[in-house]
């Protein structure tokens, strides 16, 4: 199965020179947890956490009004949108993360996170399961 087919193509960005106080709003109001930073053209430059945000005011001295620039994890791990699920959970814990941006043509088009993967895999188990009680089932009716 191809990323496209469980992706989530309603993403959450803002661009680089956008403050943390913004990015955190943007995120409150989507309630999520990072936003893809993307400037001009939808190219990805970055991913932004609430932690990242969290740990910045608090431990480096950073503000609300802090470029997300500054703080924002640059070039991160990506996937092409027409490669596999298997490849996506590859690089997701190769690299310790659990939300990968998609990609088309260098151009960003989604994000998959790791409970997208779980639910697409628990649905690929549970169809496996299915088949393998009907191929019994009519095995055991011979």
């Amino acid at each position: 199965m191809e990323i496209r087919q469980c992706m989530n193509k309603d993403l959450v960005t803002v661009n680089s020179s956008s403050t943390l106080q913004e990015a955190a709003k943007k995120m409150k109001e989507k309630n999520v947890g990072s936003i893809l930073v993307a400037d001009a053209g939808n190219q990805l430059s970055g991913i932004l956490t609430d932690r990242d945000i969290a740990l910045a005011i608090t431990t480096e001295g950073k503000n609300a009004q802090t470029p997300v620039s500054e703080v924002m994890k640059k070039n991160p791990k990506s996937i092409d949108m027409g490669q596999s699920l298997d490849q996506a959970f590859d690089i997701m814990s190769q690299h310790n993360i659990r939300r990968l941006p998609v990609v088309e043509n260098g151009k960003l088009v989604g994000v998959i996170s790791s409970s997208d993967l779980a639910a697409t895999l628990k649905k690929q188990v549970e169809q496996f399961i299915s088949l393998e009680e009907h191929y019994s089932l009519s095995r055991a009716g011979k």
